[in-house]
């Protein structure tokens, strides 16, 4: 009788943010995108302050240390979307709707069951740091899930 290998897991990443004690699950698309996800892995863990995008929707992006100059695969961004702008240097994360249809370079996406966890922190991201008077900053760390 042969014994079936069990499939390996896929690659994981994990966004923390303290302030609001919440953790976010990512799955990397290292199929699809295996150079960025390559790419992504080699500078983790990434500690940086969210940012909100104010025109084009419900948006959050981590500022990063990574320059990339390799093959993008773009593709259509949806809730859950993790993905790099390269000019930017940052992580971006849709979190809801979206007013622009520019394509992204996509690496990740996030876990069913941390889509309310993302939309907590997409508000949380916007009421502190474009609506209220004083702004207040919101750390992140993302890193690779220890599975």
């Amino acid at each position: 009788m042969a014994v079936s290998a069990s499939p390996t897991p896929q690659p994981r990443l994990e966004l923390n943010v303290p302030d609001l004690d919440l953790t976010i699950g990512m799955k990397l698309d290292v199929e699809g995108n295996p150079e960025l996800c390559a790419a992504i892995r080699a500078m983790l863990p990434l500690k940086s302050l969210f940012g909100h995008v104010v025109i084009s929707g419900d948006g959050i992006w981590l500022p990063s240390r990574l320059v990339y100059f390799g093959k993008p695969v773009m593709v259509t961004r949806t809730i859950g979307s993790v993905y790099l702008n390269a000019p930017g240097q940052s992580i971006c994360m849709t979190y809801g709707a979206i007013t622009e249809t520019a394509v992204v370079n996509e690496f990740a996406h996030v876990e069913d069951d941390s889509l309310a966890a993302l939309k907590s922190v997409g508000d949380a991201v916007w009421r502190r740091t474009v609506t209220d008077p004083v702004r207040r900053s919101v750390l992140g760390i993302l890193r690779e899930a220890k599975d």
